[in-house]
């Protein structure tokens, strides 16, 4: 009997968590891992080279509902051939079901610095209780420590996520 009853509570949870929602969730919980190509110059010097592998989890905030505008806030983590962390915010447009725009500001804290302006968008589907995205981030990081005077790096990442409805 107990048996049962705990079956029958499991597959109640999992019907609630895969049944769409009327109204769209407050707030968010993201996850999203990007590369791509960086291409600098300045001083008539000029680059291009892979960007390092880019984690990020955040979260987002709605503000306004019609249209949907978000507060964003995450915490970045450069991995691979460099190694820095930092954090990325701003504003988020989602215009409808499954695209969501962001522009904001990214930093890199530790152990250089570098920031800029982070643009981006994304394409999500639902998939088993979580919405699935494919992202594109463009970076333009024109400060700090690790870029030499004079100089701009432009980043373009193609990415995967997984976005996580909260509240």
């Amino acid at each position: 009997m107990a048996r049962a009853s705990c079956l029958g509570a499991l597959v109640v949870v999992m019907a609630m968590a895969s049944t769409a929602r009327a109204e769209p969730s407050l707030g968010s919980a993201e996850m999203r891992l990007s590369y791509g190509l960086a291409a600098g110059g300045g001083s008539g010097r000029s680059s291009l080279g892979a960007t390092p592998l880019v984690l990020s989890l955040g979260g987002s905030m709605a503000i306004r509902e019609q249209p949907r505008v978000s507060g964003f806030a995450a915490i970045v983590v450069e991995t691979f051939d460099r190694t820095g962390a930092g954090g990325e915010a701003g504003l988020m447009l989602t215009p409808g079901a499954h695209l969501r725009l962001r522009a904001g500001v990214i930093g890199i804290a530790a152990p250089y610095t570098i920031w800029g302006g982070a643009t981006g968008a994304s394409v999500c589907w639902p998939v088993a209780g979580v919405r699935a995205c494919g992202d594109l981030s463009v970076d333009v990081l024109v400060g700090g420590t690790d870029l030499p005077s004079g100089s701009a790096l432009l980043q373009v990442r193609l990415g995967l996520g997984a976005v996580f409805d909260v509240g």
